[in-house]
């Protein structure tokens, strides 16, 4: 049963121990719900009731468990694996790279393979050098 009062609105329900509860609600919060969400006045009252934590709504209930439970698992620390392809063409190219400094004629040494899609490292003479490959992308039409 409800009852409006000024800017208020009296709604007297049973809560879930059986017991008869009377709460204010603001009339403009029933018609901002009602305008868009285009429910019912019930339908609005009931809203108020569960946002406030008067009364219970299960399927409420049940997302906010399913997000808490959403929010846990990353908060645990557990990282989602992704796999990559692997890229056949940055990886020859970085062979060929290597082949080609091992080979030449300037004083390279140490050439080693930091990543075998990406980076290159070597030394010449007391200089640390690095390459690294990048692929860009096609650009977006």
């Amino acid at each position: 049963m409800y009852l409006k009062i000024g800017a208020a609105l009296k709604y007297t329900f049973k809560n879930e121990s059986g017991n008869a509860r009377t709460v204010n609600i603001p009339e403009d919060f029933i018609q901002r719900t009602k305008k868009s969400l285009g429910c019912t006045t019930k339908e609005a009252i009931d809203i108020y009731l569960s946002d406030e934590g008067y009364i219970t709504n299960e399927v409420v209930q049940e997302l906010t468990e399913k997000a808490k439970g959403q929010v846990h698992r990353e908060a645990s620390g557990k990282k989602r694996t992704v796999t990559r392809k692997p890229d056949l063409v940055k990886q020859e190219l970085i062979k060929v790279l290597r082949t080609s400094l091992e080979d030449a004629r300037m004083s390279i040494v140490d050439v080693e393979v930091t990543n075998i899609e990406r980076m290159i490292r070597f030394k010449i003479d007391d200089d640390i050098y690095e390459v690294t490959l990048s692929k860009k992308r096609k650009p977006k039409n």
